[in-house]
């Protein structure tokens, strides 16, 4: 059996999100667009984002691989009665028997397989259970301008209780991002460690395998506000796809 690679990491997850009025407003605008009634977040995690689709009026289900991740999502968000189930993303037509108007994987998802085959199945399967018309959304950190120099270290949240610093490692086109936490309070002084691997596609890759899995137009932007994707600058990449 796959060891779950969030066992250790999904309560203490959420501790770096921060709301962000942008990146909001950019579904919102997204989905307006393609005339979105209903979405699967088919990486849901604690299903923050779940929460925020709800509250657009859409029609919502999240599905995740991870066991602990779902557990938080099931605790968390139970009181706004979204349907949660485990699911392989390479396996959605088989676990879902409707089709959504919009199917999102968020904050690098789409990376954690690592075979070019498998990401391709994990594409067609996110097709499959779209409707006609209907889109993909993905989004990374890693750009064809922030990999020229990739970075080894990043520090992410630091406030009175709680410090979160990563370290990058390169093997190839794989990166091993390392979470370190530590917690600091009046009461509590810990150390807590995981690692999650991640494959790396710039804008190239992701063009061709996207027309391998028949998605018909893809748009690429460089942030949430809308900007469109700049190889020499953008600082994320975000995919709008559609069937």
């Amino acid at each position: 059996m796959t060891r779950d690679s969030y066992e250790d990491f999904a309560e203490r997850y959420d501790w770096m999100k921060l709301d962000n009025p942008t990146r909001q407003e950019f579904f919102r605008s997204i989905f307006n667009m393609y005339g979105v009634k209903s979405v699967l977040d088919c990486a849901c995690g604690t299903g923050r984002d779940l929460i925020m689709f709800q509250s657009m009026g859409l029609r919502v289900f999240g599905s995740d691989l991870s066991d602990s991740m779902l557990t938080v999502a099931r605790r968390d968000i139970c009181e706004a009665n979204i349907p949660l189930r485990k699911v392989d993303y390479r396996e959605l037509q088989e676990n879902y028997n409707r089709e959504f108007d919009a199917v999102v994987c968020l904050s690098n998802s789409i990376n954690e397989v690592l075979e070019d085959a498998e990401t391709l199945r994990a594409l067609c399967s996110m097709r499959a259970v779209l409707c006609a018309g209907g889109i993909l959304v993905f989004d990374q950190g890693q750009t064809d301008a922030s990999m020229r120099t990739p970075p080894e270290f990043a520090p992410v949240l630091n406030n009175r209780d709680f410090t979160r610093f990563f370290t990058m490692a390169y093997t190839g086109d794989i990166q091993t991002v390392h979470i370190f936490d530590f917690i600091h309070t009046k009461d509590i002084c810990e150390f807590k460690h995981s690692s999650v691997r991640i494959r790396i596609r710039l804008l190239d890759s992701w063009c061709q395998i996207l027309r391998d899995a028949g998605f018909v137009s893809v748009e690429f932007f460089g942030d949430w506000d809308l900007t469109p994707y700049h190889k020499n600058s953008s600082q994320r990449l975000i995919a709008v796809a559609q069937k």
